[in-house]
């Protein structure tokens, strides 16, 4: 059995996160245990119910009784790590920890983990977690595991019913704030003003000529505005951030700086995801060229 033992991140980090380990445990049969998706089970009560025979989830909601649970196991799983200790009878730490693009991931395929999974209870801590093959292979799997309830997807479809009336593209724009002002230096925070260029250098793509664009914006930012524009429609309004998320999986198009948010989606829902990196770089128009064919099959 695996258990796993750290707090990584927000919503779609874990999401991500405990894919890999999900995607892996159906490849190579083993049970997991996750203990920090509590806060955000009662989004995806109805999916997350289906198999409870591949992973299980120590709490339903947060409490005070979960918080000093996961507490105390942090505190179990740090104080060994500390003191070297990543071995006892029957159980074993394993950590991989760091944010960096450029770190290795831990690959999840490898024989000796997968025997420990199958024999021993093992604790994974850290971030830097993954099995991108069986993840692809089990994508259907993974896309029914973390279908959010009806109410959130009855909404989306609301949503996407109303802004794609009188539009030809929908191009989701996932505008990340909060900690974004300060991650890796703050370099991947961009303003609205900016984010309000790129659509309107976007509009002007040959490949867009003579079509009717409106983007939905997705942002966990408060009270941002955009200039009304008569080249094409923004939609601004404040929803739930599990309702943004599928939202984004619904566009045609997804843009947005490097974040597991519009990576999830994108590929949840197959679309196409122009990664943000620099903002100030002019948008090619070959990426939408290639990816047409895609929206077109």
């Amino acid at each position: 059995m695996v258990i796993i033992a750290s707090k990584e991140g927000q919503l779609a980090n874990r999401i991500f996160h405990a894919s890999s380990f999900i995607a892996n445990a159906k490849e190579h049969q083993y049970h997991i245990k996750h203990l920090f998706f509590d806060e955000y089970y009662s989004f995806f009560s109805e999916s997350l119910n289906r198999d409870r025979s591949l992973i299980s989830f120590f709490a339903k909601k947060k409490s005070s009784f979960s918080s000093v649970f996961q507490s105390a196991i942090t505190f179990f799983v740090k104080a060994l790590l500390k003191l070297r200790i990543k071995k006892l009878p029957f159980l074993e730490i394993i950590d991989h920890i760091g944010y960096s693009q450029h770190q290795a991931p831990f690959d999840l395929n490898d024989e000796k983990f997968i025997r420990k999974a199958r024999s021993k209870i093992v604790f994974v801590y850290g971030w830097l977690f993954a099995d991108v093959v069986n993840r692809n292979k089990y994508k259907q799997y993974l896309v029914s595991t973390w279908q959010p309830n009806t109410i959130y997807l009855d909404n989306v479809k609301n949503y996407i019913r109303n802004y794609k009336s009188g539009c030809d593209i929908l191009i989701g724009v996932h505008i990340r704030g909060g900690d974004y002002k300060k991650f890796e230096g703050g370099k991947w925070f961009y303003t609205s003003e900016q984010y309000y260029e790129k659509m309107k250098e976007l509009s002007t793509l040959k490949i867009f000529e003579g079509m009717k664009i409106a983007y939905v914006i997705c942002t966990n930012e408060k009270n941002i505005s955009f200039p009304t524009d008569e080249n094409f429609i923004i939609f601004n309004e404040e929803r739930h951030f599990v309702e943004d998320l599928y939202l984004l999986s619904k566009c045609d198009y997804i843009i947005g700086p490097p974040s597991t948010f519009s990576g999830w989606a994108s590929f949840y829902g197959e679309v196409p995801l122009l990664t943000l990196k620099d903002i100030s770089i002019k948008i090619d128009g070959e990426f939408f060229q290639k990816t047409a064919v895609v929206l077109n099959s």
